[in-house]
């Protein structure tokens, strides 16, 4: 396959991934999907709300997280891909829109920010190696971000809960 091909077609492949990982995401209903995107030792980086290494503790941080969602979308663009061989890099911008679980009814937020991806390709398949992701605010949607940049996602309850 002519170089400036198979690029453009792993390329295309980590593509696919991406949206593979914000479908299972936003499903609630696919840990075990969502777990296998991942290298079995990689690592899946949120900041604050926690580094999950390994599939299995990705697998269960989805499980634990799941619960307090009512509603999730990712909407992810903006991708920019560097294919070295058999590994690559790749660069997203993030906006979410999902609904938490309170006690005195769900809360919608808008949430933006950026993923900063390592893949490495294992038998011509791409998987996931490290995945940084950050938010620039997570707002209520009543509020908006200029007001309430940082709003409280999860219940003071559900955050111990989780152990955040």
């Amino acid at each position: 396959m002519d170089h400036y091909v198979k690029t453009l077609w792993d390329i295309e492949q980590i593509k696919k991934l991406k949206a593979q990982y914000c479908q299972y995401a936003d499903s609630g209903e696919h840990a075990d999907e969502f777990a296998e995107l991942f290298l079995s030792d990689a690592v899946l980086d949120e900041g604050d709300d926690g580094v999950f290494k390994g599939r299995e503790e990705i697998r269960e941080m989805y499980k634990k997280i799941w619960p307090y969602f009512s509603l999730n979308q990712h909407l992810v663009f903006n991708p920019i891909i560097n294919i070295d061989g058999q590994v690559a890099t790749g660069d997203w911008r993030l906006m979410q829109l999902c609904s938490t679980k309170h006690a005195d009814g769900d809360k919608a937020f808008w949430a933006v920010g950026y993923y900063r991806e390592k893949y490495t390709k294992v038998a011509d398949q791409w998987f996931f190696a490290h995945v940084m992701a950050r938010v620039h605010f997570c707002c209520p949607y009543e509020d908006g971000w200029a007001k309430t940049p940082f709003g409280e996602l999860l219940s003071p309850q559900a955050m111990q809960e989780l152990g955040l």
